[in-house]
């Protein structure tokens, strides 16, 4: 995917916000070691997170018509002095010899994909040719003092594409990523701002190329009636693009998704389609990434939640604490009811008081604690703690795996 900056804003006012590897400690997600420095050692707790952001992004992508794709990690270096990446991005890359030869840690997917896409012939009916590639690992040599916690790493995962589009289907294709920007955010409670970036000092390619990029994706912004700041001279070196922010609980502002228009790489590539009358064009590239990196965006929830994550994201979904050791049968009986209904479940059947039990639940976030005891038994029902509420409900178990049922997928 495409290079852009990463811009935060924060609120001077944080003294009650608890950093995310503080928290990421706390629920288990994720630990850092220094055999590795600037790469995460995801826990089984973080990749439950992952997962399920994966899992819900993939469904749109089906939702979309992306072909899933997947290119070497470990390329020579060749390949990015085509792209140009070699010239503008070397200092960030970690390269390596082999045989005499230079190869690099892809830092990007961009160059890769363009080599699929020319690996045959395309007619103007396979556009667009949506190709994404999230499972793969890129590596950026970020110096040691910029890195953060989840925040900035070195290796990183993103939920990258990249779209080939005949010219006159360049507003339907990024109207189309705004549309699914819009739709991912909704399920986070962060609202969005957008930013058009210009084309930089150390641009690449054709001035001409750059000015019908330009006016291609500020026609598109305008006809999307999205309010936009302009950002003068801050696109990529091989073209302008769409920044879109988002405002966390704490008032911070965070650059994630980008949607970025490039013709000078199809150029560089000699990208072709044949079009209806038989002649040979070059197609127009769109670089999307919607939530940027999984490292960075989960750490970034992390703290937006404080921890607190949406009920279909956090590793532990219902803690059941039974108050004597006898009713432990009851509980594990509930748990069997929960798991087959796919929600994840804990049963807390340690020999210790309830109080400490339901503290430490609490500090785990679970969203919801069913405390059982002789009368839930008697009743067949549970005692529900609402993560965030004091006061505490008996339901039938029934009625309360209906109601949360309603709770386990995303908007």
């Amino acid at each position: 995917m495409a290079l852009k900056k990463e811009k935060s804003k924060s609120d001077p006012s944080r003294k009650d916000k608890v950093d995310h590897r503080v928290l990421g400690k706390q629920l288990d997600l994720f630990s850092f070691h220094d055999v590795a420095p600037g790469t995460v050692f995801w826990h089984g707790n973080g990749m439950i997170i992952w997962r399920e952001l994966e899992k819900y992004f993939r469904s749109k992508l089906d939702q979309e018509n992306y072909e899933e794709v997947s290119t070497p990690i470990m390329v020579k270096k060749d390949l990015f002095e085509k792209s140009g990446h070699w010239t503008h991005f070397k200092k960030n890359m970690f390269t390596l010899v082999v045989n005499n030869e230079t190869y690099v840690l892809k830092p990007m997917n961009c160059p890769g994909s363009a080599l699929i896409y020319s690996s045959r012939i395309r007619s103007y009916r396979d556009l667009p040719l949506r190709l994404s590639e999230i499972t793969d690992r890129l590596h950026r040599n970020e110096l040691s003092g910029t890195l953060g916690g989840l925040l900035r790493v070195r290796q990183m995962t993103q939920d990258d594409a990249h779209i080939y589009a005949r010219p006159e289907q360049i507003e339907s294709e990024i109207q189309g990523l705004i549309r699914l920007v819009k739709e991912f955010y909704s399920n986070f409670d962060m609202p969005l701002s957008f930013n058009f970036a210009t084309k930089p000092k150390d641009a690449m390619g054709d001035p001409k190329l750059w000015e019908k990029a330009e006016r291609a994706l500020e026609a598109v912004l305008k006809k999307s009636r999205v309010k936009y700041k302009i950002q003068p001279k801050d696109g990529t070196f091989y073209g302008p693009k769409i920044d879109i922010n988002v405002t966390d609980s704490q008032n911070r502002e965070w650059t994630i998704a980008t949607i970025q228009l490039d013709f000078q790489m199809p150029e560089r590539f000699k990208l072709e389609y044949i079009d209806e009358d038989g002649s040979r064009k070059r197609p127009v590239m769109i670089h999307r990434a919607i939530l940027g990196t999984f490292e960075r965006f989960i750490g970034i929830l992390i703290e937006h939640y404080q921890g607190a994550l949406p009920f279909w994201l956090m590793p532990i979904q219902v803690a059941i604490l039974p108050i004597t050791d006898k009713i432990k049968t009851y509980g594990l009986s509930i748990e069997q009811k929960l798991k087959k209904e796919g929600l994840r479940v804990f049963v807390d059947a340690r020999n210790e008081t309830i109080g400490k039990k339901i503290r430490e639940a609490e500090l785990k976030k679970i969203p919801y604690i069913l405390v059982i005891g002789d009368d839930e038994v008697k009743k067949k029902g549970v005692n529900i703690r609402k993560r965030g509420e004091k006061k505490q409900k008996f339901m039938k178990i029934d009625a309360f795996i209906k109601g949360i049922l309603k709770e386990r997928s995303p908007r």
